[in-house]
């Protein structure tokens, strides 16, 4: 009998379609004749391998919040036992829930590992107590709030552009319209739905499905991005683009020497995401590897880097499921998206 996991190796993607993507990571809205100066292909050609890639589910842009929006909202990392062979069907479950932005079958102490937003800390209480653990086949749940963000994924980049180049399309982006506190609205939550299907989405599609004028879309955008409200990303399908594997791992530190950790573990390569968190284990790195056994000779780099900081727990991704609202298939590619409205009640209850 067949099944999902015996489907043929599909093709590994080549350095022109790691160049454009990871062009899109620097500068995700960048135009084809933007990227043409700097990768020194014409727009064409671009766009048509854009469009080769983000319909195979090789590659997609989508939106994440960032800094501003990530301090108005709540999120945590949960770690979940499952009852024995129904770590699937939970994944599953889970998956189709907008504030589990990202889901993982590892192999560790644990079965699942979960990134959970939620609007406020009330809701996220909520979850974490009563909805979570009811959830069919859920044996025991593990939660970690995060109380500071050194990296997050929007940062991590395929290292295929030279500096110049990527120099070159930072200055692409929207000017940052200055400081400016505003309280969550709903034309904040509407538009980032509609990013959540394609972060590539022309401003005259979004402001027909939003109904105002393009206008409106492009300067409520650029605000957005500008005050770092919101980020876009560029995701690829990790597995075919020679990073088949990553792995978490759970550090203690010294609360004084936090900051220097976090800041340090953020600035190497491999590093996805790296944030504080409220527990004992009071940080938590993710990285990306080439290979499983990368992760020891990792291990012992950040060993040397920060000798005060002990490992208490370390977990190899077998799998992932969700990646920022993305399912994804069992070589990464995504198959289809969960738009990222954690504002949805519907979302903290069965």
């Amino acid at each position: 009998m067949s099944s999902e996991t015996e489907v043929p190796r599909p093709e590994q993607l080549d350095e022109d379609d790691l160049l454009l993507a990871n062009a899109l990571q620097t500068a995700p809205r960048a135009t084809w004749s933007e990227l043409e100066k700097v990768l020194g292909q014409d727009a064409v050609t671009l766009a048509r391998r854009w469009e080769r890639l983000s319909s195979k589910g090789l590659a997609w842009v989508t939106p994440a919040l960032g800094p501003g929006l990530l301090y108005r909202t709540c999120r945590a990392f949960v770690e979940i036992h499952c009852e024995p062979g129904s770590a699937a069907q939970v994944s599953a479950e889970l998956s189709r829930q907008p504030h589990v932005l990202t889901l993982q079958h590892v192999a560790g102490t644990y079965d699942l590992f979960a990134i959970a937003f939620t609007p406020d800390f009330a809701s996220m209480s909520d979850y974490l107590l009563t909805s979570l653990p009811q959830q069919e086949g859920v044996v025991r749940v593990r939660s970690h709030l995060v109380t500071r963000n050194f990296r997050t994924g929007s940062q991590w980049r395929l290292g295929v552009l030279n500096q110049r180049q990527e120099r070159t399309l930072l200055r692409t982006g929207p000017e940052p319209p200055g400081a400016e506190a505003t309280a969550y609205s709903t034309w904040e939550r509407e538009l980032i739905v509609a990013l959540s299907k394609d972060g590539r989405l022309r401003y005259t599609d979004i402001a027909t499905e939003l109904g105002v004028t393009p206008r409106t879309v492009q300067r409520r955008l650029n605000r957005l991005l500008g005050n770092r409200d919101l980020l876009l990303r560029c995701d690829v399908a990790r597995p075919l683009a020679g990073w088949p594997t990553g792995a978490l791992l759970w550090l203690n530190v010294p609360d004084e020497r936090l900051e220097e950790a976090g800041r340090t573990l953020g600035a190497f390569p491999e590093t996805r995401s790296c944030a504080a968190l409220s527990g004992a284990n009071n940080l938590l790195v993710t990285v990306t590897l080439h290979s499983v056994d990368a992760l020891h000779d990792w291990a012992v780099q950040l060993r040397r880097a920060l000798p005060y900081a002990a490992i208490a727990d370390r977990s190899v991704v077998l799998r992932q499921d969700k990646l920022c609202g993305h399912l994804l298939d069992v070589w990464g590619r995504s198959r289809g998206v969960v738009p990222l409205d954690i504002w949805r009640p519907s979302g903290l209850s069965r």
